[in-house]
């Protein structure tokens, strides 16, 4: 594996990292509208997969917890920042918020608040590229908990059924908001359904860095190859709650080790010095802190969007 490469998903990573510790903060000072839910623990295995998309035809989708994937698709950090915190300037001027980042022109199809719904969007751009011949793919972000639902498990057959260049991603982080994943998923785990459904499938462990980009590689390149649709179920550890500030009573134990700490570890063992990692953790803290900032200091749209919805309902 080129280390040049890994090097690259390590800072892209990083950065993911301390934007979103940023927005923590900006959180607990009272700038951000609603509930924020961090990466913490996937910000690695996100960097790796995106890495290997060509966001002028491919396009992305994700969940709730997508800041990372925003960020990862190429889309400006400040404005990305300005939506989060509901500025003037943002993705959408501020009225989509944390939870519904959108830049289809770059890629990112957009993230969504309703469990599971991005899937079937994803399924609509593979059916696009397909249908156009554009050579690009769909990609589906979504979490164990999702996988359980309904629109995800028609759209795993629609796509078999239609040969749609998607693939699947289940980040799988163990809890589907404070409930195991072990408890709730039934049918011998995502991979089987997956697989009953048709589809090629398979595992990383998406808390290594090498194994995290070079299976991101393999299955994208046969998704795109092919023109199938296939899966693949990353398990990473939630190192937060399921959003900043919760307070994880259901959570027993220690933390689990940090995928940023192995990955370094791992790049000191091929022959980066500790100086090139310590100037990157550096360098996109700067730059992620500078991107919150700049964005905290733009007009306030948030409660435009709560206007709104008042004189809407008042008709």
């Amino acid at each position: 594996m080129d280390t040049d490469d890994l090097l690259t998903v390590f800072e892209k990573a990083c950065f993911v990292r301390s934007f979103e510790a940023a927005i923590a903060r900006a959180h607990d000072a009272g700038e951000v509208p609603g509930l924020v839910h961090l990466s913490d623990g996937a910000e690695l295995f996100e960097a790796a997969l995106t890495a290997t998309l060509d966001f002028n035809k491919d396009q992305l989708t994700g969940s709730h917890r997508s800041h990372g994937l925003a960020l990862l698709a190429g889309l400006d950090p400040l404005a990305v920042a300005q939506e989060i915190l509901g500025r003037a300037g943002g993705l959408s001027e501020g009225l989509g918020g944390t939870q519904h980042l959108l830049a289809p022109e770059q890629g990112f199809l957009g993230s969504n608040g309703i469990v599971g719904a991005q899937v079937p969007l994803a399924a609509g751009a593979a059916l696009s590229a397909k249908t156009q011949q554009t050579g690009g793919i769909a990609v589906a972000v979504f979490g164990d908990g999702a996988a359980n639902q309904g629109a995800v498990l028609e759209t795993m057959n629609l796509a078999t059924v239609l040969n749609l260049p998607l693939l699947f991603v289940v980040v799988n982080n163990g809890y589907g908001q404070s409930t195991p994943a072990a408890y709730a998923s039934a049918g011998g785990g995502v991979l089987a359904r997956a697989r009953a459904h048709g589809l090629a499938a398979d595992y990383v462990d998406g808390a290594k860095l090498d194994d995290a980009l070079e299976v991101s590689r393999r299955m994208i390149r046969w998704v795109r190859s092919s023109g199938n649709p296939a899966l693949l179920e990353a398990v990473v550890p939630r190192l937060g709650g399921h959003y900043h500030g919760d307070a994880q009573i259901y959570r027993d134990g220690a933390s689990p080790p940090d995928p940023l700490e192995r990955a370094a570890e791992q790049l000191l063992t091929m022959d980066v010095p500790q100086a090139d990692l310590d100037t990157v953790r550096a360098r996109t803290r700067d730059e992620a802190e500078e991107a919150v900032d700049k964005a905290a200091a733009a007009p306030d749209k948030s409660d435009t969007a709560l206007r709104r919805i008042a004189m809407e309902a008042a008709l």
